[in-house]
């Protein structure tokens, strides 16, 4: 019995050049990559909730934040002048301690101010009924868009989320000043380490 020769799919058989044979079946797809030819990736991924558009943290996009005891900004030129000042200087984020702006009805209030946003929690009244304390945020265009959500943790804790790669979360807090009480200090500043600490380890 004679030896039947069965070909070798992989082989090119007889006259056949070996570049014409590999765009067979036993090579990849026609038009598709070789895994050894994408040596880097078309690009970093983001966090499932940002997109290229809005998130505040980019490669080669860097951002300027800040923060500044105001005093206070209860005066609208004030608070437009601070928020011309942020804009001038590329601020991104600017916490803001004792804005000294109540608002009762709501513990957060969004504010437009020029291209910038103003997000505070309400300020209290002292025993005269002076508006004392209050944290905020002056944000610009940039991380305005980023903004996630924003949530009131205390009197003199104010959080931020920020969506980007890696997720950014800003907190503003307003601590006792140095004139306060010892006692109304040293109450004060373990509720802010006590919180922050909380925060650390929910993230």
């Amino acid at each position: 019995m004679k030896n039947k020769v069965i070909p070798n799919p992989i082989l090119p058989a007889a006259g056949v050049r070996r570049n014409i044979a590999a765009d067979g079946g036993a090579g990849p797809p026609s038009g598709g990559q070789h895994d050894d030819n994408t040596l880097n990736p078309q690009g970093r991924v983001l966090s499932d909730h940002s997109t290229p558009s809005d998130a505040l943290m980019r490669w080669r996009r860097p951002f300027v934040m800040g923060t500044f005891n105001a005093c206070t900004v209860r005066e609208e030129a004030r608070l437009v002048e601070l928020a011309h000042c942020a804009e001038e200087r590329g601020v991104e984020i600017l916490g803001v301690q004792e804005h000294r702006r109540v608002h009762t009805d709501d513990r957060i209030v969004y504010r437009r101010v020029d291209r910038c946003t103003f997000i505070t929690a309400s300020a209290w009244r002292n025993e005269a009924q002076a508006a004392t304390g209050g944290v905020g945020l002056m944000l610009g265009p940039q991380a305005r868009k980023a903004l996630r959500q924003v949530y009131h943790h205390t009197d003199r804790i104010l959080i931020a989320e920020f969506s980007g790669n890696p997720e950014t979360t800003v907190i503003v807090v307003y601590s006792p000043t140095n004139v306060a009480p010892s006692e109304e200090v040293e109450k004060e500043t373990k509720v802010i380490n006590n919180s922050c600490g909380s925060l650390a380890l929910n993230k």
